[in-house]
């Protein structure tokens, strides 16, 4: 398959999978964010990937953000928010996270592609993202990227909403940018 072949498949995709997000689960996630000071992301290889990016976001809308298993990752407490992302819901790493999180008060959300995983029956606030999980059909995505091609623009999505909530300016994400100068 040619680039712009390939481009405009894979696009046409991620905008198929986006545009059938439930919008009311993502401002779910948004108030559950607005309202918290701590926030930990949980996400395993590309997922965790994905909530990287997002960290960095979170932080520049000055909220404090820990990706689990980082160093100086504090001990999560009843009250904060714990966000995981797993297309399948069932990443061992990502379970024993989400139930510890659960068993410590803390407010659960997740965004994953199975809402009938152990992880989503787990969670306060789900965002279903309906990427396939099975290779059954042709797909022009690596493996199974689809789900992690939505999450990144998800994720982005909810930082942009998060700073119109805020009440915050570019100018104002700009300073706590780590090239600001």
């Amino acid at each position: 398959m040619e680039f712009n072949e390939l481009f405009s498949a894979v696009v046409g995709d991620v905008r198929r999978c986006g545009e059938s997000v439930d919008p009311q689960q993502v401002c779910a996630l948004v108030d559950a964010l607005a309202t918290k000071r701590k926030v930990l992301l949980v996400g395993a290889g590309r997922s965790g990937a994905m909530l990287e990016a997002m960290r960095i976001r979170l932080g520049h809308l000055d909220i404090d953000t820990h990706v689990a298993g980082s160093p100086g990752c504090p001990p999560v407490q009843e009250g904060d928010l714990v966000l995981v992302a797993s297309g399948a819901g069932r990443t061992p790493v990502s379970l024993e996270t989400a139930a510890k999180a659960h068993d410590a008060g803390a407010r659960l959300a997740v965004i994953t592609a199975d809402t009938s995983s152990p992880i989503a029956g787990l969670a306060d606030i789900i965002v279903h993202v309906p990427a396939p999980l099975t290779l059954r059909h042709p797909t022009p995505h690596t493996l199974r990227s689809l789900f992690e091609e939505c999450l990144l623009i998800i994720c982005d999505c909810v930082c942009r909403m998060l700073q119109d909530r805020l009440g915050l300016s570019a100018a104002a994400m700009q300073s706590r940018h780590s090239c600001a100068g």
